[in-house]
């Protein structure tokens, strides 16, 4: 006998195995991902010299991470360019894919569809696991580096987000906003077309939406949930939710792997790790101190990578890991995570800090349409404004002022006025980079 129709049914298994493996026995757990480690450095070191090099004459069945060397971005270029996808690709779907940019030129490499699948199933679980009301939309705001429209955005809808599982669940609509320039008002009013529910973007988009710090509007549009991703959301930001009533959930995930972490529920900025789809390390190595707690690279193992392998991929965040979460959860937790490392400020004595810089503050001083800052030297930091013709010398004092309350006195503050920023490749659009890294 059958109940249900087969997508939604394989859709709903693999859910129930994702919740299995990421809440059930922590021992079970991680002989499951030893067993899936040892399954894909296997596959890699059948069919790719770069991958049997790495892992020499150790035997696949003894081995251990820290027997693996560090896999580093240029390595990735290296194996993808000289031996492209390790998946039979007539039998098995694959795609070149890439890093966003954010960082610097975009890594390509490749994924299959079932990493795809994963990504969607991993990311409806989060629902059932934390029990989220799936009858609320979701509303997801993304940066795009497509044709520009005259508001600055396109809109898709779509009739439910459940995917495969909307024939079976009640489910709120799905509503996408690919933005580049967008005009706020017409935003704003497109946003008072259905009630939001899940609202999911940049922090970056929010700052500059409600630069005067009043998100009201949020919460008078039926804002249930504020998921925010591509970068963190600073601790003023988060208040602001806090004090509306809007739960802050973020997501910690990679365009190289995918999913990496959640935001506990109980426990704001601890993150626990998706085990069904990664093992992470935190290495002590060339560590650093931020605000006074010291951090270690993000080392990730994908558990799926059969295309192209990311074992002990340094992925370029810092951040603490520990054994467990004050909530109960009984598995690794991520905290003080910081953002790729060219989003740090590094200092001439060799320290590092944070940058944070809310857009709100920028705009108070000058409306413009967009703008980034840039640390170009040790002791320079260039600021370019786009969207108005030119600043006045209260404006130019005003934000030389501001950026050195958040960097620092030692630096030289440049202010430029240009027609468009150059975002390149960048498609998150970061507000800050440091470029001496």
């Amino acid at each position: 006998m059958s109940f249900i129709d087969e997508e939604p049914k394989t859709f709903l298994s693999a859910i129930i195995d994702v919740v299995a493996i990421e809440t059930g026995n922590r021992a079970a757990r991680e002989h499951w991902q030893l067993k899936q480690l040892q399954n894909l450095l296997e596959h890699a070191g059948q069919r790719s010299a770069f991958w049997r090099d790495r892992i020499g004459a150790k035997k696949i069945k003894g081995i251990s991470l820290s027997d693996l060397p560090v896999l580093a971005r240029h390595d990735i270029v290296k194996q993808v360019e000289t031996e492209g996808n390790l998946l039979p690709s007539k039998t098995i779907p694959t795609s070149k894919h890439a890093t966003s940019g954010s960082s610097g030129t975009p890594v390509q490499f490749f994924i299959s569809e079932m990493n795809k699948r994963y990504n969607h199933v991993r990311s409806v679980a989060q629902y059932f696991m934390e029990e989220r009301d799936l009858t609320w939309n979701n509303t997801a705001c993304k940066a795009s580096l497509g044709k520009r429209t005259e508001e600055g955005f396109v809109v898709q809808k779509t009739a439910g987000w459940l995917g495969p599982l909307t024939p079976l669940f009640k489910g709120g609509n799905y509503k996408k906003i690919s933005y580049s320039r967008p005009n706020r008002d017409l935003l704003l009013r497109e946003l008072t077309k259905d009630p939001i529910g899940y609202l999911v973007t940049q922090p970056g988009l929010v700052d500059t939406l409600f630069y005067d710090g009043d998100i009201s509007f949020l919460c008078e549009n039926g804002t249930e949930m504020f998921i925010p991703t591509g970068e963190e959301a600073d601790g003023g930001l988060r208040d602001k939710f806090v004090a509306a009533g809007i739960p802050v959930r973020a997501n910690y995930s990679s365009e190289e792997v995918g999913p990496l972490a959640v935001e506990c529920r109980d426990c704001p900025e601890k993150f626990h790790v998706a085990e069904s789809n990664v093992i992470v390390e935190v290495d002590s190595r060339d560590s650093v101190v931020v605000g006074g707690k010291r951090l270690g690279r993000v080392l990730v193992t994908h558990l799926h990578s059969y295309a192209s392998p990311f074992v002990r991929y340094d992925i370029g965040d810092f951040a603490t890991l520990s054994n467990e979460c004050g909530c109960g959860h009984n598995g690794p937790v991520l905290s003080n995570i910081c953002g790729r490392k060219k989003r740090l400020i590094k200092h001439s004595d060799g320290s590092v800090s944070q940058f944070t810089m809310g857009a709100g503050r920028i705009l108070q001083i000058v409306k413009c349409t967009e703008y980034r800052v840039r640390q170009t030297a040790l002791n320079t930091i260039e600021v370019e404004i786009a969207g108005t013709d030119q600043l006045s010398t209260d404006q130019t004092t005003a934000l030389k002022s501001l950026v050195k309350q958040r960097a620092g006195d030692e630096f030289q503050i440049r202010i430029n006025v240009v027609g468009n920023i150059n975002w390149g490749s960048d498609i998150k659009r970061l507000a800050f980079r440091s470029d001496v890294w």
